[in-house]
């Protein structure tokens, strides 16, 4: 039986620039900023529907984990709307 780890997960509101596609395949940039955040991944909420799968260029700005101004490549590995049908995303770093 394998042995999974995660990664500690701070809570942390940096600004991000999130560059993708919709749910309609129309590309988008969403300013928005971090929920929580890992060396491994990240959360946040968005305005704009996305699907599971999805690949965002994500920039960082002025994050305590990842320094002034960072950007990545993510993967959307979880999507939930709320009860105020806000949409939180959370997403695993390609790097």
């Amino acid at each position: 039986m394998s042995k999974v780890t995660s990664a500690v997960r701070t809570k942390e509101k940096s600004k991000l620039f999130i560059k993708c596609a919709d749910a309609n395949w129309e590309s988008f940039t969403e300013q928005t900023e971090t929920h929580d955040i890992s060396e491994t991944g990240i959360s946040f909420y968005l305005k704009k529907p996305v699907w599971v799968d999805t690949h965002l260029t994500i920039k960082i700005a002025s994050s305590n984990l990842f320094g002034h101004l960072h950007t990545v490549t993510a993967k959307v590995v979880r999507v939930h709307v709320d009860s105020s049908s806000r949409q939180f995303v959370a997403a695993r770093f390609d790097e």
